[in-house]
């Protein structure tokens, strides 16, 4: 009875998790923080021992969390980040909890049944996803009351896209290992061209980075794991400095740079000189609206007049946020989860690297780090191919006839 409650949670939340994230994007860290807990009750009462998490990466997350209790209540001088730091510390853990336990292992059958609700769940998000932006949000006033409303900006969309092109991957290789390679072919090429079609470049960008990650971990999967962690250690230990001097590489063609992309690019200017004023242990979680606002005169910013929420870079937030002792303890929870991927068969590995390189992106570019939001869709992703991939050796989900 667990199992099967189990497994009807698992497809309901795969099923409606886009779509209904197409609608309000808020609802993508409903959605997800009520399926985990009601999976993880059902895995609880039947099999308690699936509930555990990988040892290490739940060993480093306790020394992260000691790391922030300790910083956040006798070091950082930011009460406000302290009083959040509890919530956003709650909201990793249960990402990590259900990314690094047992409570997606199950039989063959409920595989092809959260396949399969996944699967219809992206189609029905793309089709929505094309008819709003072909009519304004046709669906989304209709549903709302608000036909004469101008102030429906199609960016709100975007949060959704972004995990429909996540989500796609887990979807395809679950396609192509039930030898529907075609429609696997599909699937991915519907995500990218509807991110294509939307608003988000962000999503875009990360869809075709995903492509290209798929194509070479096919060919060298080795090869395409170990680049992409050294291109990602390297560019998160240099985040500060790199970003800092983006600004000043970019005064010779500034005029020709889209006003939300200078924008950015001051943005990760501010973030990174508040790094070096604090660069061991960090200003504290959610510092970066905290901050004083720079003179334009002196600091030469077009468009960044008031404090961001957070610095639209991951590698830059963590070392704003925890400081360079929290970057350390965050590339051990990255290393440790990469490792899995190694151990994935085909077509799994190719998909799980795409996906990969899509989060990568997406996280150094747009989504603040704690964003509920952004953690329900990491923590989706990483569900859909903890759900979808065999074990190792499983013989037990042949291809559909």
């Amino acid at each position: 009875m667990a199992q099967r409650a189990r497994t009807w949670l698992l497809c309901i939340g795969f099923f409606i998790f886009v779509p209904l994230g197409l609608m309000a994007k808020q609802s993508m860290a409903t959605s997800f923080i009520a399926m985990a807990v009601l999976v993880i009750l059902a895995v609880g009462v039947g099999a308690p021992r699936m509930l555990l998490p990988e040892k290490k990466i739940a060993a480093v997350f306790v020394l992260l969390a000691l790391y922030v209790a300790v910083t956040h209540l006798f070091i950082v001088d930011c009460q406000a980040c302290a009083a959040k730091a509890g919530g956003k510390l709650a909201m990793l853990a249960l990402v990590l909890w259900v990314a690094s336990s047992s409570i997606g292992a199950v039989g063959p059958e409920a595989r092809r049944a959260v396949g399969r609700a996944l699967t219809a769940g992206l189609v029905v998000a793309i089709a929505m996803l094309v008819f709003e932006l072909s009519t304004d949000s046709g669906f989304f006033r209709w549903i709302t009351g608000r036909q004469d409303d101008p102030d429906l900006p199609l960016f709100r969309y975007n949060r959704g896209t972004t995990a429909l092109v996540l989500l796609a991957w887990p979807a395809a290789a679950w396609l192509w290992s039930r030898g529907r390679r075609s429609w696997a072919i599909v699937l991915a090429a519907a995500a990218v061209g509807a991110a294509a079609y939307g608003d988000s470049a962000s999503a875009l960008v990360a869809s075709l980075l995903a492509v290209v990650a798929a194509a070479a971990a096919t060919l060298a999967p080795a090869a395409t794991l170990a680049a992409g962690l050294l291109v990602t250690a390297a560019f998160t230990a240099l985040a500060p400095w790199l970003l800092l001097n983006l600004l000043g590489w970019a005064r010779p063609v500034i005029d020709a740079i889209p006003p939300s992309v200078l924008d950015r690019i001051e943005i990760w200017n501010h973030g990174a000189k508040a790094v070096l004023d604090a660069p061991i242990l960090g200003h504290g979680i959610g510092a970066m609206r905290h901050l004083s606002v720079p003179d334009p005169a002196i600091s030469g910013y077009r468009h960044m007049v008031k404090p961001p929420t957070h610095p639209h870079d991951a590698a830059l937030q963590i070392w704003l946020e925890l400081g360079g002792l929290g970057v350390i303890l965050f590339a051990g929870l990255v290393w440790f989860a990469a490792r899995s991927l190694s151990s994935l068969a085909s077509p799994w590995r190719s998909a799980a690297i795409a996906a990969s390189a899509g989060v990568i992106f997406t996280a150094m570019v747009s989504y603040g780090l704690w964003q509920e939001t952004w953690l329900g869709i990491i923590a989706m992703t990483a569900l859909a191919f903890r759900v979808l991939a065999p074990p190792t050796g499983d013989t037990r989900n042949p291809p559909a006839r």
